[in-house]
């Protein structure tokens, strides 16, 4: 196998950052790495790329709001990325950068080859374009009254566009030939029913903004945000396109087949060795498919580069049902999952409840159950018992194979068959099936030894070979389980591997190791827990505890009490310097004030407080208006119980003074303080 066959290259989508990562986000990058993790377990040279879209409206709006540039807001952001990457364990990646210089060279050389060869047209474009989303709605897709929603704005601009339509045929054929492009079928099924609905050519470019990459034939123009980011995985995959440029001949690669999707990476020869083009699996939700399995090929098309192998689009998260919504108080950040069930909780949980394309549902009491039932107690006993109980009647070393019985060739032989199980599974991605078959297989070890009844037999001396046979069997079939989960609880492997005493890593191990067999005589560490089980129900019963703790703490509502005399010290107005201090008062930014609807007095804001935002609802609509508070600094209390208003959650309180006929006025600072300073 040559080096450019033995890489293996996936992606994420290029993240938004116009917000923390959530469990949304960190499922799709989870799944990234243990599809990388297993690819390297195989012997290939895998890699994979996530990254940051940072030329959105979006983006621009909420940094003129915190008084920044795009760029310095972006580069404020995005190391929160990184940090919930590392948190989950997520270790060896390339994370790309749109407003990096190198990708607006290669979109700029990309676009001018699809504009040279007629491809690309001048046109007006008027339409509804959404700031949170980053693109422009179709018809059926705008709403009623779409002029009062918050996020659309209607654009009549000078835009460029794509000849997508003139690619319906090409589109169709190339699916036709490459069934197994779309993963799961059915969303390859909504896919062909839209493309056979005929397609419509695309805008590309954007004349009434600065903040993008400009286009190099009108530099009033910058690339529509969606157009550019799909080429970050060309960016970051270390394709040398000026060396692919000088392969045209009439408008054609020399190093590309016919037809185009047959390309491999071996075609390219001019290629350097650091290059992993063209891609073997986009990974997204089911939001974005369109602009992966339909827009991205036709332009890859039109410019003659070689496709990606596969596109893979999951499904979302909710959260008790419930879609996950910020204004709804409802994401569910991962570090919270992390500091519950640790990161192999949290890892374990995503790939194993729900089967990939599918949407999941998110609950905490499903999170620890997961962790107890199949962390703790299958697999963590199984080490245990084992370990133990060798510990017990060979001083720690593992015994040779002696008397077989049918029940010890039956779990050899489920050990083996699980193995060549897994492995497809695994490159198939069924990650939840995969799983299951492991955790089958944990199960039937944890049977064999209450059948077995080891304890027993050790009271029979013309038996105990048969003991040392239990305990071989045992210990290889663990150190099978730990080397195939390893891409999916790295951190539990590893320390599992450790008691056993094993060299190395498992995350390093190839696959080959799976036919290695422990030796007899080997010696095994002392058993100590990994995984603690979690106590369900007394967590239950502290988290009633607090919140009827918060219930009780809300103050009464009740007439005003006459004024306390002047020189009443004691009065019930007077607090102590402790009480005081218990209060945490800081200063933040609105980003962005929204009214909330059927509730007149309410507005819902969206704040910079120094320490990753939050929203809070404040009775002040009869006194500002939205538009007027983005920019303005307020002064929070920032250690108030969050509660829902109105089915949105509020995570503080904004102060205001009000005179004697009930007029309100905001307390802001007199001078410059970065958010999130304290107010004392």
């Amino acid at each position: 196998m040559s080096s450019a066959d033995k890489r293996y290259y996936l992606t994420t989508p290029i993240y938004y950052v116009n917000f923390k990562p959530h469990v949304g986000t960190s499922y799709t990058t989870i799944l990234a790495d243990v599809a990388t993790r297993h690819q390297r377990f195989l012997g290939m040279d895998a890699m994979f790329v996530t990254g940051s879209d940072e030329h959105s409206q979006n983006i621009a709006d909420l940094a003129a709001a915190a008084g920044k540039t795009p760029l310095a807001y972006c580069d404020e952001v995005i190391p929160k990325f990184r940090e919930c990457w590392q948190a989950c364990r997520i270790d060896d990646y390339r994370f790309e950068r749109t407003s990096d210089e190198r990708h607006h060279a290669l979109v700029r050389t990309f676009w001018q080859r699809i504009y040279d060869r007629g491809d690309v047209y001048k046109g007006q474009y008027s339409g509804w374009y959404h700031t949170s989303d980053n693109r422009f709605l179709d018809e059926d897709e705008v709403p009623e009254n779409p002029e009062s929603h918050p996020r659309l704005k209607f654009i009549t601009e000078e835009a460029y566009y794509f000849k997508l339509s003139e690619y319906q045929d090409w589109l169709l054929k190339f699916h036709e030939a490459c069934p197994e492009f779309i993963v799961p079928d059915f969303r390859r099924n909504e896919m062909l029913n839209r493309i056979e609905g005929g397609l419509k050519d695309i805008c590309i470019s954007r004349s009434g903004t600065d903040w993008g990459i400009r286009l190099p034939w009108d530099e009033g123009h910058v690339f529509y945000v969606w157009i550019e980011a799909l080429l970050t995985y060309m960016t970051g995959s270390g394709f040398d396109i000026g060396a692919f440029e000088k392969t045209f001949v009439d408008g054609k690669s020399s190093e590309v087949r016919e037809p185009l999707w047959e390309t491999t990476r071996a075609d390219l020869a001019t290629q350097p060795d650091t290059n992993y083009w063209p891609c073997d699996l986009h990974l997204m939700a089911k939001d974005i498919p369109w602009f992966h399995v339909v827009i991205w090929p036709a332009m890859l098309a039109s410019y003659g580069a070689p496709l990606p192998k596969q596109a893979l689009v999951h499904g979302y998260w909710n959260f008790d049902g419930e879609k996950m919504s910020k204004s709804l108080g409802n994401v569910v950040d991962p570090y919270d999952a992390i500091a519950l069930v640790g990161v192999d909780g949290l890892r374990y949980f995503l790939m194993r409840e729900v089967p990939l394309g599918l949407d999941g549902n998110f609950n905490y009491e499903a999170l620890i159950s997961r962790f107890n039932y199949d962390l703790a107690n299958d697999l963590g006993n199984l080490v245990h018992r084992t370990v133990s109980m060798v510990h017990q009647n060979f001083e720690g070393k593992v015994p040779e194979v002696l008397a077989v019985t049918d029940l010890d060739e039956q779990i050899e032989r489920q050990r083996r068959d699980t193995i060549d199980g897994v492995l497809e599974k695994y490159q198939g991605l069924r990650y939840s099936e995969m799983l299951q078959d492991l955790w089958a297989l944990i199960g039937e070890a944890n049977r064999y030894i209450d059948e077995k009844k080891p304890w027993e037999l050790k009271k029979n001396p013309e038996r105990r070979d048969e003991i040392a046979t239990v305990f071989n069997r045992l210990v290889n079939l663990i150190r099978t389980v730990l080397l195939l989960a390893a891409p999916v609880i790295p951190e539990g492997a590893s320390k599992f591997w450790q008691i056993l005493n094993f060299e190395g890593d498992p995350a390093t191990m190839g696959v080959g190791s799976l036919q290695q067999s422990v030796p007899a005589g080997h010696q095994l560490n002392p058993s100590e827990p990994v995984y603690r089980r979690l106590d369900l129900n007394k967590m239950k019963e502290e988290s009633q505890a607090q919140a009827a703790a918060a219930e009780a703490a809300k103050p009464a509502e009740k007439p005003a009490a006459p004024a306390a005399d002047a020189d009443n010290e004691s009065g019930a107005n007077v607090i102590t310097i402790d009480d005081f201090v218990k209060v945490q008062l800081r200063v933040a930014q609105v980003l962005k004030a929204e009214k909330v609807e059927k509730a007149d007095k309410l507005l819902c804001l969206q704040l910079d407080d120094g320490m990753g935002g939050r929203q809070i609802l404040a009775g002040i609509a009869e006194y500002y208006k939205p538009d007027d508070l983005v920019g303005r600094h307020v002064v929070i209390v920032a250690n108030l119980a969050p509660r829902k208003l109105r089915g949105l959650m509020s995570e503080g309180m904004v102060l205001a003074a009000s005179d004697s006929e009930g007029r309100l006025a905001l307390i802001s600072p007199a001078g410059e303080v970065s958010n999130g300073a304290e107010v004392r």
